[in-house]
């Protein structure tokens, strides 16, 4: 049987899907050369070494790479991953190339058979043509194509159905309205869409659960990027909270840790009034 050899890719419902559009440009090249390979041999390894050969990228870049396309690749058995929507169409390409093999041997045995009869007749023994011969042929043919048909119905009926894909969690959708509220505060012009809305739910959390980010931590960060001059007109989406999630740590920790280093000890006296001590106890005496 032959191979598949293209498939077909829906690019607007690919670009529009909430996975595809958290990568990056190189995780999306990764992400169709893992596709290809899928086509190809039904599915891809679950070795990041070998994955990392495949898509021409080092051990490190694999590792940051496969944080993202994992959940895109899921475990089908042991060793092996594939993505859903891929399996499902190269199935039903194989199994139409394999009712179009066995359709294609039988006609050809069947032509070898009528041959063969003409060459046995000899050139005295030759039948005439029959017109009804000929009429239940056709519909023996007609028959058997049904059939085929039938078969190839029942075949993609037996396919795997298309499981509901969970939304996103309680803690996403408040880390999501938080953004929203404190940018609002700060800009109360700022414009999002409920389109906007529901792609920054999707973003908080893919961050939540794949990045294993905590969202009491994610909450405390959001508040001190907005009252942050610099960060608050540059986190203006989820995905460039998501993106700075670890600079904004870094840089949150810096500030307090600055700030608690030069807070006054409690019995601190300024030297203005260290004087006017000192002036007074003169007079006193």
């Amino acid at each position: 049987m032959e191979k598949p050899g293209w498939f077909k890719l829906d690019a607007a419902k690919f670009l529009a899907d909430a996975q595809v559009d958290s990568m990056s440009t190189l995780e999306l090249g990764a992400c169709l050369r893992l596709l290809c390979r899928q086509w190809i041999d039904g599915s891809i390894p679950d070795d990041q070494r070998m994955l990392a050969r495949l898509c021409r990228l080092d051990q490190d870049a694999m590792g940051q790479a496969w944080v993202t396309l994992a959940p895109f690749f899921p475990t089908i058995e042991p060793g092996k991953r594939a993505n859903r929507f891929m399996w499902l169409e190269r199935e039903q390409v194989v199994t139409a190339l394999l009712l179009k093999s066995d359709a294609g041997t039988r006609a050809a045995r069947k032509r070898w058979d009528d041959a063969k009869k003409s060459l046995d007749a000899g050139p005295n023994g030759s039948p005439m043509p029959d017109p009804m011969q000929d009429k239940s042929r056709s519909e023996k043919n007609r028959s058997e194509k049904d059939s085929l048909s039938e078969q190839r119905r029942s075949d993609v009926a037996t396919l795997p159905s298309k499981k509901p894909t969970p939304g996103p969690s309680r803690e996403a959708i408040k880390l999501a309205s938080l953004l929203k509220a404190e940018i609002l505060r700060n800009r109360g012009d700022f414009k999002i869409t409920q389109a906007q809305e529901r792609k920054w739910d999707a973003t908080a959390d893919r961050m939540l659960r794949l990045d294993r980010r905590d969202p009491a931590e994610a909450a405390d960060l959001i508040r001190w990027a907005q009252r942050d001059e610099f960060w608050r007109g540059n986190i203006l989406s989820m995905g460039k909270f998501r993106d700075q999630f670890d600079q904004l740590a870094i840089k949150a920790k810096s500030v307090t840790n600055r700030k608690s280093s030069t807070t006054l000890p409690a019995n601190y006296v300024s030297p203005s009034k260290e004087i006017l001590r000192e002036r007074a106890a003169a007079g006193a005496r």
